[in-house]
């Protein structure tokens, strides 16, 4: 018996050192699995840093590319602004010109129609007192006419009656 209980004893102290083996093994490895997991935790942690760090940069990217674009904007908007004000004040100042050269084109059809009608007036009043004036030769010359044919009749009663 002394060497079953030995056996029994060694059996015993076999599993303990196989017990506190595999307890040991048991902690290294869930110590292991605790350091994986702080470790894939930490990664998971620097992974979202990462992708915030590159959001925050793509951000600033797309912040700056839509002020260039903006500043693009304003400058082109304002080219074009400047040249619609020239363009505008060229066609204005052609209108002006346009319109100038009708007036003066216009006083001048008035100054000849102005012209001929003073023209055309004095032709008239001419011939009308030239009538005027033949009609009051021919009155006068009538009236002589009638008082010389007045006296000569009454010379002829005067003599008939003599």
């Amino acid at each position: 018996m002394d060497q079953h209980t030995q056996l029994k004893k060694e059996a015993q102290i076999t599993l303990k050192n196989v017990e506190d083996e595999n307890r040991i093994n048991e902690r290294e490895l869930k110590q292991d699995l605790r350091s994986l997991k702080v470790s894939k935790k930490e990664q998971e942690v620097r992974h979202q840093e990462y992708l915030n760090a590159l959001t925050k940069e793509k951000n600033k990217q797309q912040t700056k590319l839509r002020h260039d674009f903006e500043r693009i904007s304003n400058e082109i908007h304002q080219k074009y602004k400047h040249k619609m004000e020239l363009l505008r004040k060229e066609m204005d100042d052609k209108r002006k010109n346009q319109i100038k050269m009708i007036q003066e084109k216009k006083d001048l059809a008035i100054k000849e129609l102005t012209t001929k009608h003073a023209k055309k007036y004095a032709e008239i009043k001419n011939y009308y007192t030239e009538i005027t004036a033949t009609n009051l030769d021919i009155i006068i010359q009538l009236k002589d006419t009638l008082a010389l044919d007045r006296k000569e009749d009454a010379d002829t009663r005067r003599k008939k009656s003599d």
